[in-house]
């Protein structure tokens, strides 16, 4: 139970019962104290026409006249009391004989009195119930300064409806409070458990088992939904973290191929008894040995700013045509020594909202990646065009084109196909093109072209 009060589910409906129990008794005892009070007005109301009824009577006829008229109004059956008492107490008229109750009169304002009396029954045997307690409450009079007149009502009905109220009011209270507390322990038990079962599974996933996941049901409530988005994020970062090692492993595996080499060349170089003409050849070749490890760490470090957002990278309004021709006006003398064509098939004047930088660099990793791994003689097409609400950006070759099951993986780091290890990169270019699509919004894709090829599709949101 202790653990209950520890629940914000239980501590919320204790509280809701507690405020429905408090709305409730004060609805309650208004209701009750309403009703008391339109009981009593309506009894004072009764005694105080009778009052003014028999005041007349004996304003006319005296007290005989009283005594007479009282004895009559007491052979109608109906609730009130009366009773004429002279100087020594003794009852001269009146439907009232028990004298000892009235000795104990209970005096209240302006002259109301209350009082109670016992029932006689004169049949008192094992089958018969008890004597019922009767109440009265009336006006007192005195009348010639020796005869006391009480005019009075029988309330038992009005005194113990109020009491079934009263207990009934209490009886609800206590089973609000009861049948609250046991609905609060039946849904915080089934909370808890779910709440157990989380956070048995968050220990375990602390302690190094990334691959478990939170329990989730069939329900739609928001400890579900916690679980569905928690399991999601899991996903992602173990994702992330099998990520980071693929690329650990990577950067050493392609990293160490160019510092054996420097390391190579190097060492050869001092065995050897080189002229000035070696020393200068080996020196060029560590220089472009070290440039491909440099290139390798601008790639990882462009990839990792522009997907953690580090990077200040604003976004200006963009002539597309423009930015292809400057691409192309880039790659176009490396293509002629390869006797290949680029084809500017952009439609005129699209501009879109962007950095210029990172789609600048993607256009040109498309265009280096076709040049690169495509054959001679090939025609690459760039182009844009603006299709509804989204600009289509493309970069399309005749070249070997990418099997259907790597399509994914090369947009991964260092993701090199076999039929690309002897051309030179790092497997980065299509990674960082990627991430530049990623930043704007947009998504990429790797279609075959026809008869062979690839084309490479960018769709981005023009409404940037």
């Amino acid at each position: 139970m202790a653990s209950l009060f520890r629940l914000t589910s239980f501590r919320l409906i204790f509280i809701y019962t507690t405020f429905l129990i408090i709305s409730f008794c004060l609805i309650a005892f208004y209701l009750y104290w309403t009703t008391a009070r339109d009981l009593q007005v309506r009894a004072d109301d009764d005694i105080i026409q009778e009052s003014k009824m028999l005041d007349r009577v004996y304003q006319r006829r005296g007290v005989n006249g009283l005594a007479r008229s009282i004895n009559e109004l007491s052979k109608i059956p109906n609730a009130n009391l009366y009773t004429l008492r002279d100087s020594k107490g003794l009852i001269v008229a009146g439907n009232f004989n028990d004298s000892d109750s009235l000795w104990n009169l209970k005096r209240l304002n302006d002259d109301w009195v209350s009082f109670s009396s016992v029932e006689n029954n004169k049949n008192t045997n094992a089958n018969n119930p008890p004597p019922r307690k009767k109440f009265f409450r009336g006006k007192e009079f005195i009348v010639l300064n020796s005869y006391n007149l009480i005019i009075g009502r029988d309330v038992s009905n009005e005194v113990y409806l109020k009491e079934r109220f009263l207990n009934t009011i209490i009886s609800a209270t206590f089973l609000i409070l009861i049948l609250g507390l046991i609905g609060g322990y039946v849904l915080s038990r089934n909370v808890l458990s779910r709440i157990s079962a989380i956070n048995k599974t968050s220990i375990e996933i602390m302690e190094g088992d990334l691959l478990q996941r939170l329990p989730t049901g069939s329900t739609n409530d928001e400890l579900n939904e916690l679980s569905i988005n928690l399991n999601t994020m899991l996903d992602r970062l173990n994702k992330l973290m099998t990520g980071m090692k693929d690329v650990s492993d990577n950067i050493a595996h392609d990293l160490r191929t160019p510092l054996n080499k420097i390391r190579t060349n190097l060492e050869v170089t001092l065995m050897s008894n080189p002229s000035s003409k070696n020393y200068k050849d080996s020196i060029e070749e560590v220089i472009k040995d070290i440039d491909v490890v440099i290139n390798t760490f601008n790639s990882l470090l462009a990839i990792s700013r522009v997907e953690s957002g580090s990077l200040g990278l604003d976004k200006e309004k963009i002539n597309i045509n423009i930015l292809i021709q400057n691409a192309i006006g880039l790659w176009e003398p490396l293509a002629e020594e390869r006797d290949i064509t680029l084809i500017n098939q952009s439609d005129e004047e699209i501009f879109i909202n962007g950095n210029k930088n990172l789609l600048s660099q993607a256009v040109s990793n498309l265009i280096d990646n076709a040049i690169k791994y495509g054959p001679e003689k090939n025609k690459i097409n760039i182009g844009a065009k603006i299709d509804k609400r989204d600009l289509i950006l493309w970069v399309s070759d005749s070249g070997p084109g990418i099997p259907d099951e790597d399509k994914n993986r090369v947009l991964d780091r260092f993701t090199r196909l076999d039929a690309s290890r002897s051309a030179q990169g790092t497997g980065l270019g299509l990674s960082l093109v990627a991430s530049s699509v990623r930043f704007h919004k947009g998504k990429i894709i790797l279609l075959d072209s026809k008869p062979k090829g690839l084309i490479v599709r960018i769709e981005l949101p023009s409404d940037l």
